[in-house]
């Protein structure tokens, strides 16, 4: 499928409602735009968020996931 939209003045582009029920994005989402320079396109995709993956993780010990996350943003460079 082939969708069109429109910069605005300040850069922003609308991402069709279809497009975003597929992506299931929502108000707020995070999105990650990979460019291609050769090809000049650029990919779209919703960007995984860790407590999405914690909800997931099943363990003996119940871990909180909200200061599992703090503890890596202390601890831990992101690249």
């Amino acid at each position: 499928m082939t969708y069109q939209t429109t910069i605005t003045r300040k850069g922003q582009i609308t991402i069709p409602k279809e497009i975003r029920k597929i992506l299931k994005l929502k108000e707020g989402k995070k999105l990650e735009l990979e460019i291609e320079k050769e090809k000049r396109k650029v990919r779209i995709k919703p960007t995984r968020d860790f407590l999405e993956f914690a909800k997931k993780i099943k363990v003996k010990k119940k871990v909180d996931p909200v200061k599992v996350r703090e503890y890596m943003e202390k601890f831990y460079v992101r690249i």
